[in-house]
């Protein structure tokens, strides 16, 4: 019975929202009842990691103790699994929730077979509305190349970066364009390209400013060389935000748009670097970060009231966060003695204890031209001579930079696990290059495992640093919110979007 009354529900609520002026409003009876259509994904971003934020907010003053949309008037959770497994990828799952199709592993825009399938942002253009897609990553990383491209491999970033040239897609962007390995490519490559195709490219903040009055299709990019913007808990003075995309997004297309209405695709997309790194404090930081831009968002909405539709989810959940440790503890307030991301520590470390090694980056994301986990120390010179740290120095920098033994106190279990690991990566016949890799980096496994034991120390564990097939949240606010009550799988979300916005299909 509740199989059949929620369908009947949905089909009702559709019916009554969609119906003739006369039964609604003075509306004309073709005006759909979404004018503009806000769609949220925090990549990685798994029911656990909302709760934690808050909790760890609550405890350290990092960002606000209650995170917006967790607490929308309809607060639901989905099911994300892929054609081809129960666990998906961000490919997989982009294109559910760009297209209403299951597909496989690695396929952004394509169905089963292979064959494209049409999804939101185009519908939208179709229907001569505006378009914009933003992320904190890469403009054709696996999520927002869900909404501008069709390919087999979510790794084919430049069949990917060509495909958005020709996109419908009026407002773009990323922190820069991903390249392949071995094809003498980077991302000014592309921005060469994307101005040859007539857009118009800014990078950089102070670049945006005045973006409402430049006509034609615009590419906003950090202006930095990393691929992904850098980690909040990381973050300069001078860096590219998610805030500043969204701001200079909504500022383009409502100028443009604003009459018609539009479509606006936004990705927090490091959410799940952090969960892959097992890093809590960089995941939660990351996910503040999401909602800051949520709160530009809210303005907009609250400008807008009757016309504006805001749906918050996740492609995944990464990383198997799971609350508590195993004396029924939690301790979040421990966490604020972290100051940087497990990869910002790693190149400190290794610029601290590896001094003759050349140094680069900030530790994190994927340098121009390379695939896969990077990050990884070129070779020393040889015959250099070295002197490897002390136990004491090491413990020091981990004193300095997580607080262990000094704000967090570390058990003699814990410590003999460290000095372990110290002794294989220092002492006689240790390896220096004793490195742990994840999806996104390779981290020294000294620093990896002291962020573990900070994370252990403040009742969180992790279970790997992989996806897992646990549902997400699913959070609305404004018009038609109710519609969204029966949705229980990410497929069914953009044909509901869709519908409710008059978009073709």
């Amino acid at each position: 019975m509740k199989r059949i009354l929620k369908p009947l529900l949905l089909a009702a609520f559709l019916l009554a929202a969609l119906a003739p002026a006369g039964a609604r409003t003075k509306k004309k009876a073709d005006t759909p009842p979404v004018k503009y259509v806000f769609y949220m994904i925090g990549d990685g971003m798994g029911i656990n990691q909302v709760i934690a934020t808050e909790q760890y907010n609550a405890a350290t003053a990092n960002g606000p103790a209650s995170i917006n949309f967790l607490h929308f008037p309809v607060r639901n959770f989905i099911t994300t699994y892929s054609a081809s497994s129960l666990v998906t990828d961000s490919a997989a799952g982009g294109t559910a929730l760009a297209t209403g199709v299951k597909t496989y592993n690695n396929a952004v825009g394509v169905d089963m077979d292979g064959k494209p399938v049409s999804n939101l942002a185009e519908w939208a253009k179709a229907a001569g509305y505006g378009t914009g897609i933003a992320t904190s990553v890469g403009v054709n990383h696996a999520t927002p190349a869900c909404f501008t491209a069709h390919t087999a491999q979510r790794g084919s970033y430049e069949e990917i970066a060509r495909q958005y040239l020709t996109a419908p897609i009026d407002f773009a962007a990323g922190a820069a364009f991903l390249t392949e390995r071995n094809t003498g490519h980077d991302s000014a490559f592309f921005e060469t390209e994307a101005r040859g195709a007539g857009i118009k490219v800014f990078k950089g903040p102070e670049a945006f400013k005045g973006i409402e009055k430049v006509d034609g299709r615009v590419l906003c990019l950090s202006g930095k060389t990393e691929t992904d913007l850098p980690y909040a808990i990381d973050r300069k003075e001078d860096d590219t935000t998610l805030s500043d995309f969204v701001t200079a997004g909504i500022a383009y297309l409502d100028a443009h748009f604003g009459d018609k209405g539009f479509f606006f695709m936004i990705e927090g997309g490091k959410i799940d670097y952090g969960g892959h790194a097992d890093d809590g404090a960089a995941c939660f930081q990351e996910l503040t970060d999401f909602a800051n831009a949520m709160d530009i968002v809210l303005a907009f909405q609250a400008k807008h009231p009757d016309e504006t539709l805001i749906v918050v989810t996740a492609d995944h959940e990464t990383g198997g966060l799971e609350l508590g440790s195993g004396q029924y503890e939690m301790h979040p307030d421990r966490l604020g003695h972290q100051k940087m991301s497990v990869g910002a520590m790693t190149t400190l470390f290794r610029s601290t204890f590896f001094p003759q090694r050349p140094q680069g980056g900030r530790g994190q994301g994927r340098p121009q031209g390379q695939q896969g986990p990077q990050g990884a120390r070129p070779p020393m010179a040889p015959e250099q001579e070295y002197t490897p740290p002390t136990w004491d120095q090491v413990k020091d920098f981990f004193r300095e930079n997580l607080g262990l033994w000094s704000a967090v106190e570390v058990s003699e279990r814990q410590e003999a696990a460290l000095k372990k690991t110290y002794d294989d990566t220092f002492g006689v016949g240790g390896d220096r290059e004793n490195n742990v890799a994840n999806l996104y980096a390779v981290n020294t496994r000294l620093v990896a495992e002291a962020v573990d034991v900070l994370n252990r120390n403040a009742g969180l564990q992790w279970s790997h640093g992989a996806h897992t097939g646990s549902p997400v949240g699913l959070y609305v606010k404004g018009k038609c919110e109710e519609a969204f009550i029966p949705v229980e799988d990410n497929a069914q979300i953009a044909p509901l979007i869709a519908t409710l916005a008059g978009y073709k299909r």
